[in-house]
C-alpha cells in the first residue's frame, strides 16, 4: 500500500465513484413506472441517483422528505405539480392527502390529466420517513396508472409496499437494494485509485472484510488513511467521523456545524439567523470550507440549500447533548421557525430549551391548529410542563388549549383547565377591565359547547359572550364543521319528543348571537332546521320556501356544509315529487362541488347523502363500502354525525336480509343516538328493530318497537320516517291502526307512502332496471383482460394497441358501467 498526506487526499476525497454494476442497474430505470433504491444509512443512495442521472437530459425534481407528515408530503407534491399545471395543483391542494381509496383514485386521475414535460422524473428522497399504509397505497395506485412521461424514483432506508413482489413481477417496479450499492474489494481499489490512493489486492480485501462494502466507512477510512493492512479493528463510526473530519475544523466551524445540525437542510439565510455574529461573507467562507473538505455536506443549487448526511447530523446531535450553548441554539431555531410561521417546529425547540413563555406565545399564534387527534398528547405535554406562573400570564392560550381539550374529549384535563382560566383572569393584574371582560366572553363561548345540543343552554352562554366580547372570537376556528358532517340540522338539534317546534324557534333566536361571535359560521342553519321540520311533517310547500331561504343565506357566507344540507333536502323533496331528473341534477351538482373542493370530509358527507338515497330506493349494493360495513373508524365525519351513519347502515342491513346482525348492533347504535340525544336517530332505530323482529317472526317485539317509534314521532307529527320505510313496516302500522293507535296519522302515512312507493318503482324501472349499456367488441376484450388482472402494458402487448388507447378505453368502459375500479369491473362483467 502507498501512504499519502492528508492534504493531498482532501483534494481528491470528493471524487464520486459508481460501480459498473450500479450503472447498469440505473441505465434502464425509464422502463419502469417506479424505481426503488433501498439500503440502510451510509450506502450512497442519494449520491448514486444524482450521479447516475446527471447527464441524462431529463426533467428531474427531488422531493426530499424531512419528517413523518402526510400533509407536508402532499404540499410538496402539489408544489411540484404546480410547475406543470396550476389548476390541478390547486385542486390537489384543496383535497389534502387522500387517505381513502375513493380519494386516492380521484387524486391519481387528476395527476394523469397533467401534461408533464418530456421524461419528467420525480425523486422522493428519504421516503422511509413518510412510509405508511396510506402513502404506500397512493404510490401503488399512482404507478399502476402508468402515466406517460412520468417516472418515480424512491430513495429510502426501507419501504413497506405490501405488494412489492407482485408489482415487481408485473413490471411496475425496478428494485435496487443494498447489495447493488455495496463495493466489492475490486471496486474499493478502483474508488481509492480515483481518489489518489493505490491499494494492493490484499489491502482492498482487508478493507472489504472490515467494511463489508459499506461506502461511508470506506470513505471515512480513506480520510483517516495510514496503513490499511495494519488495521486490526475499525473504530466506532462516530469516532471515525471525529478523527477524519470534525477534529480538523476550527472551533468557529465546529460551533457553526452544531448550530446547523438542528435542521434537515438549511439556507444561507437560516445560517445567518443562527450564526448572527458573522457577516454573509464570513459565512460563505465557512460553508465553502465545510463543503469542500468532506462529502457529508452538499449544496443543492436548485433549492439553494445545504444538506448534511444523516450520519454527520447524528454525530453532531450526539455532541450537542453535552454542548454548553445547546439551549441558546434551540431558542434561535425556535425563533426562526416562529418567524416563518412553522409553529409546530417552533414549539418543539422552545420546549427543548424550556422557553415556556415563547412556547405558550406560539400556541396563541397557532391557535393550536398544528394539533389533531394523532398528536394531541404532545399539546398536553407542552402545556402540562409549563409552570403555572407563566400559564397564568396567558389566559388566551389557556382558552385555546381548553377548546382543544374539549374537542379531544379529554374532559378531566378540560375541567382543570377551566378552573385555571378563571383564576388566571382574576389574578392577572396586567389586564385591563375591558380585556378581562373579553376573555370572560371567550370563556362563555367555549363553555357553550359543553351544552351541545341543548339550544337553550347554549344560547344563554352566547348572549353573555356577546355582551362581554363585543367582537368575533379569537379561540374558535370559524372554518370548522358546523354540522360535523351531518346532512340534517334537525337530526343534530331534535333532542326531546314533543318539543320540535320549540327547538326550531330556539335555534332561530340563538343563531344571531352565535353568528355575531363567529362571523356568520353556520349561516342558514336555523332556516334549514325549520325547512326540515316542515318536510318531516309532510308540508313540502313550506319546506321548499324555507330551504330556499336557507340556501341563499348559506351561499352568501360560503357555508359549504349548509349548502350541501340544503341541496340534500331539495333532493329529497324532488324524490317525493317523483322528479328523478331534478334529483339526478341535484346529486350531480353536489358531486361537482365536492370534486372541485377535493376534501375528504365532504366526500364522506356526500357518500352519506348518496347512501341514504340508495337505501330508500332499495339499492344496498350501491351504498359505499365504508357505510355498508358500518365501521365508524373509516369515516372523516365527526362523532355527532355517527348516528346518521348508523341509520344508513341499519337500512342497508334490512335490505340485505341481515336481520340478526342488525338486532345485534342496536345497543351500540342506541348508545350513540342517546348520547346528546338525537331523537331522529332513536326513531329510526325503533323502526328498524321493529322491521327486523317482524322478519324473523317475533311479531310482539316488532309491534312493541313500532309503537315506541310512533310514541316518539307523533307528538311532533313526524310522518316521513314511516313513509320512507313503509316497505318494511306497513303491516305493523296496519296492526297499530286496527288497535286504534294514531289512526289519523297512520292514514296520512299511507297516503304519502302511496305516492312515495310509486315514485320509487318508477325510478327503478326507468333508471335501474333497464338493460345495461352494451360494450363494443374491442371494449369487451379490454375489459375482460383488465378484469383478469392484466396491466395496461400487458393488455397492450396482447392486443397490439397502445397503452394510451387502453387507458382511454378503460375510462370509457368505467363510465358506461358506472364503476370506478377493476374489482367492480369483474363483477359487472359477470352480471352482464
Amino acid at each position: 500500500m502507498q501512504e499519502t498526506t492528508r492534504d493531498k487526499m482532501k483534494d481528491k476525497s470528493r471524487q464520486i465513484y459508481l460501480s459498473n454494476r450500479l450503472k447498469n442497474e440505473l441505465s434502464n430505470f425509464q422502463e419502469f413506472p417506479l424505481t426503488i433504491i433501498e439500503a440502510p444509512m451510509g450506502y450512497g443512495k442519494t449520491t448514486a441517483v444524482k450521479e447516475g442521472l446527471k447527464n441524462s437530459n431529463l426533467n428531474i425534481t427531488t422531493l426530499k422528505i424531512t419528517e413523518a407528515s402526510k400533509s407536508l408530503f402532499w404540499q410538496s407534491l402539489c408544489n411540484w405539480i404546480r410547475k406543470s399545471d396550476e389548476s390541478v395543483a390547486a385542486r390537489l391542494e384543496n383535497m389534502s392527502f387522500p387517505d381513502e381509496r375513493l380519494m386516492v383514485h380521484d387524486a391519481v386521475s387528476l395527476i394523469e390529466s397533467v401534461l408533464f414535460m418530456e421524461c419528467s422524473v420525480l425523486i422522493i428522497d428519504d421516503y422511509y420517513l413518510i412510509d405508511c399504509d396510506e402513502v404506500n397505497a397512493f404510490i401503488e395506485c399512482l404507478i399502476k396508472a402508468e402515466i406517460e412521461r412520468l417516472r418515480i424514483l424512491i430513495v429510502t432506508r426501507f419501504i413497506g409496499l405490501p405488494d412489492i413482489e407482485e408489482l415487481k413481477l408485473k413490471g411496475y417496479i425496478k428494485h435496487i437494494v443494498k447489495e447493488d450499492l455495496e463495493f466489492t474489494s475490486f471496486e474499493i481499489a478502483q474508488y481509492y485509485k480515483l481518489c489518489g490512493i493505490k491499494l494492493t489486492e490484499s489491502g482492498a480485501e482487508t478493507l472489504y472484510k472490515y467494511t463489508e462494502g459499506w461506502i461511508s466507512a470506506i470513505y471515512l477510512l480513506m480520510l483517516n488513511f495510514k496503513d490499511i493492512e495494519s488495521i486490526e479493528k475499525i473504530p466506532n463510526i462516530y469516532k471515525l467521523i471525529d478523527e477524519a473530519i470534525y477534529k480538523h475544523f476550527s472551533d468557529e466551524v465546529k460551533s457553526f456545524l452544531l448550530s446547523m445540525c438542528l435542521f434537515n437542510s438549511f439556507s444561507l439565510e437560516q445560517a445567518k439567523f443562527m450564526f448572527e455574529e458573522h457577516t454573509q461573507t464570513n459565512l460563505l467562507m465557512v460553508l465553502n470550507e465545510v463543503v469542500y473538505k468532506n462529502a457529508f455536506i452538499t449544496y443543492d443549487p436548485e433549492t439553494r440549500t445545504y444538506q448534511m448526511h444523516h450520519l454527520f447530523t447524528n454525530f453532531l446531535k450526539n455532541l450537542l447533548e453535552n454542548y454548553e450553548n445547546a439551549n441558546r441554539l434551540y431558542e434561535r431555531a425556535g425563533l426562526w421557525h416562529l418567524e416563518n410561521r412553522e409553529y409546530d417546529k417552533a414549539m418543539h425547540f422552545f420546549y427543548l430549551c424550556r422557553q415556556f413563555e415563547m412556547l405558550i406565545q406560539t400556541i396563541e399564534a397557532d391557535k393550536s391548529n398544528s394539533f389533531n387527534g394523532d398528536n394531541k398528547n404532545l399539546l398536553v405535554e407542552f402545556m402540562e410542563s409549563c409552570p403555572m406562573a407563566i400559564k397564568f400570564k396567558y389566559p388566551l392560550a389557556l382558552l385555546i388549549y381548553a377548546m382543544h381539550l374539549f374537542t379531544f374529549n379529554l374532559l378531566a384535563n378540560f375541567e382543570k383547565c377551566c378552573e385555571d382560566i378563571l383564576q388566571s383572569i382574576e389574578m392577572n393584574t396586567t389586564l385591563s377591565d375591558s380585556r378581562k371582560s373579553e376573555l370572560l366572553g371567550e370563556f362563555e363561548l367555549m363553555i357553550s359547547f359543553t351544552e351541545f345540543n341543548d339550544i337553550q343552554r347554549m344560547v344563554t352562554h352566547h348572549k353573555v359572550a356577546c355582551d362581554m366580547l363585543m367582537k368575533p372570537t379569537s379561540i374558535y376556528d370559524t372554518n370548522s364543521r358546523w354540522t360535523f358532517g351531518s346532512f340534517s340540522v334537525l337530526y343534530m338539534f331534535y333532542r326531546e319528543s314533543g318539543k320540535l317546534e320549540q327547538h326550531v324557534n330556539d335555534l332561530i333566536e340563538a343563531m344571531p348571537y352565535y353568528n355575531r361571535l363567529t362571523e356568520g359560521h353556520g349561516s342558514g342553519g336555523d332556516l334549514l332546521f325549520e325547512a326540515e321540520r316542515f318536510f318531516y311533517m309532510g308540508d313540502f310547500e313550506s319546506a321548499e320556501i324555507s330551504v330556499q331561504k336557507a340556501l341563499l343565506k348559506a351561499q352568501n357566507k360560503s357555508e359549504i356544509e349548509m349548502i350541501m344540507c340544503a341541496e340534500f333536502l331539495q333532493l329529497r323533496l324532488s324524490l317525493m315529487k317523483g322528479d328523478f331528473k331534478a334529483l339526478k341534477h341535484r346529486l350531480s351538482n353536489m358531486k361537482k362541488n365536492v370534486q372541485y373542493r377535493s376534501d375528504n370530509f365532504f366526500v364522506h358527507m356526500l357518500e352519506l347523502c348518496e347512501g341514504y338515497i340508495y337505501g330508500l330506493l332499495g339499492h344496498a349494493d350501491k351504498i359505499s363500502e365504508r357505510l355498508s360495513d358500518g365501521d365508524l373508524t373509516k369515516t372523516r365525519l365527526m362523532f355527532p354525525a355517527h348516528g346518521l351513519i348508523n341509520m344508513v347502515y341499519e337500512r342497508a342491513l334490512l335490505l340485505q336480509g341481515e336481520y340478526l346482525k342488525l338486532l345485534g348492533s342496536i345497543e351500540a347504535h342506541m348508545n350513540i343516538a342517546t348520547f346528546f340525544p338525537n331523537v331522529l336517530a332513536v326513531i329510526h332505530i325503533e323502526i328498524y328493530q321493529a322491521a327486523a323482529f317482524e322478519k324473523i317472526g317475533r311479531f310482539n317485539e316488532a309491534l312493541h318497537h313500532i309503537k315506541e317509534a310512533l310514541y316518539l314521532a307523533m307528538p311532533d307529527q313526524l310522518i316521513m320516517p314511516f313513509v320512507e320505510n313503509g316497505d318494511v313496516i306497513n303491516p305493523l302500522l296496519i296492526k297499530c291502526a286496527n288497535e286504534g293507535l294514531y289512526q289519523t296519522e297512520i292514514e296520512r302515512i299511507f297516503s304519502y307512502y302511496d305516492v312515495f312507493s310509486k315514485t320509487v318503482k318508477d325510478i327503478n324501472r326507468l333508471y335501474f332496471d333497464s338493460e345495461k349499456p352494451k360494450l363494443s367488441k374491442r371494449e369487451y376484450e379490454i375489459a375482460a383482460l383488465a378484469a383478469e388482472g392484466l396491466t395496461n402494458k400487458e393488455i397492450s402487448e396482447k392486443l397490439y394497441i397502445s397503452q394510451n388507447t387502453i387507458k382511454t378505453q378503460l375510462k370509457a368502459i368505467f363510465e358506461k358501467l358506472e364503476i370506478n375500479s377493476r374489482v367492480l369491473l369483474k363483477k359487472a362483467l359477470s352480471e352482464s
